[in-house]
């Protein structure tokens, strides 16, 4: 007989679900930088724009036309660059979290590796596990139960 064929890792919901969550975070780091570049705009932090340009600050109003004050304006991209480096650490732990349930697929085999695949990336529940791999609920009840006594990777 040979050895159960393992399903596309790929495919599990867990898998999928920190797929998708690593990125919103990149589309929430592109945003933050795409605020970066408006506010250094508002204020003027671009430097000049050419030859050609209009001086308005003799006008009302002063200097800055662009209505973002300068210190508002450091203070504005400060913070937007620590939401940046939070949306990266979580990019990382979202990936060490990936790479470490792989790595756990691998290290067990046999039924223990199904049960693993099946009720934690698949996130199906005993008794579809069961029925998908070939046991009762019981025998899989028992062997997820000295799993969870024996090792930690029901915590990854």
């Amino acid at each position: 007989m040979s050895a159960p064929r393992i399903p596309d890792l790929q495919e599990g919901k867990l898998l999928k679900e920190i797929d998708f969550q690593i990125l919103m975070s990149r589309e929430k780091i592109r945003n933050h930088e795409k605020s970066i570049v408006k506010i250094k705009k508002m204020a003027g932090l671009n430097g000049p724009s050419g030859v050609g340009t209009m001086n308005y600050s003799g006008q009302p109003g002063g200097g800055n036309m662009h209505g973002m004050a300068f210190p508002d304006a450091l203070e504005a991209i400060a913070n937007y660059r620590i939401h940046i480096e939070r949306e990266k650490e979580h990019i990382r732990s979202l990936q060490k979290r990936r790479r470490n349930l792989i790595k756990a697929v691998q290290f067990l085999d046999g039924i223990e590796q199904q049960i693993f695949v099946y009720r934690v990336l698949y996130a199906m529940t005993q008794e579809a596990a069961a029925e998908r791999i070939g046991v009762s609920t019981r025998q899989l009840q028992r062997v997820e139960k000295e799993m969870k006594a024996s090792s930690n990777v029901f915590s990854l």
